[in-house]
């Protein structure tokens, strides 16, 4: 059985950090983000790269992100994330609140979810991208191909998902 292959520090940020910090409360990511800004992002990238050895812990240049609101109760937070060098790393993650969405069985809420645009090894003459969701408890769903890795073309692809 070959054996797992480490996390980069791309990777820890993508699937743990960003998720983790978003999903347990979003309000307060989306003020803060707005009152620091990269400087957030930044700190956050420093502290997935605490335990990653040098080869494996990355500059942060290309982090950085921009708000989009596809409706009046919707938002996006959009990250763009440093160059992928290995498949597995992402583009791109999609930051998504709707804080009036609750599902009617059980009043759970679903206001978040947390989507990325990972790098993968093209199957033919495709992009070399998937689209995953990353959930409450950090276990990662694959939602299917992913567009060029382009950030219209991402966030395009990231509306049908957020759609009521």
């Amino acid at each position: 059985m070959p054996a797992k292959p480490e996390k980069t520090q791309q990777m820890i940020y993508e699937s743990e950090v960003l998720p983790s910090l978003f999903h347990d409360s979003p309000d307060q990511f989306i003020q803060i983000l707005k009152r620091d800004g990269n400087k957030f992002l930044q700190f956050y990238w420093a502290e997935a790269g605490k335990n990653i050895p040098k080869p494996k812990h990355t500059t942060s240049f290309g982090l950085n992100h921009e708000t989009r609101k596809p409706s009046r109760y919707k938002t996006v937070i959009l990250v763009s994330l440093p160059q992928p060098k290995v498949d597995g790393e992402a583009y791109f993650v999609a930051l998504t609140y709707r804080p009036l969405r609750v599902t009617p069985l059980f009043f759970v809420s679903d206001k978040t979810k947390v989507i990325a645009l990972k790098k993968v090894t093209p199957e033919q003459d495709g992009p070399g991208t998937i689209l995953v969701e990353w959930d409450r408890k950090l276990h990662q769903e694959l939602l299917g191909p992913g567009p060029e890795a382009r950030l219209n073309d991402f966030y395009n692809a990231v509306l049908p998902f957020i759609d009521d």
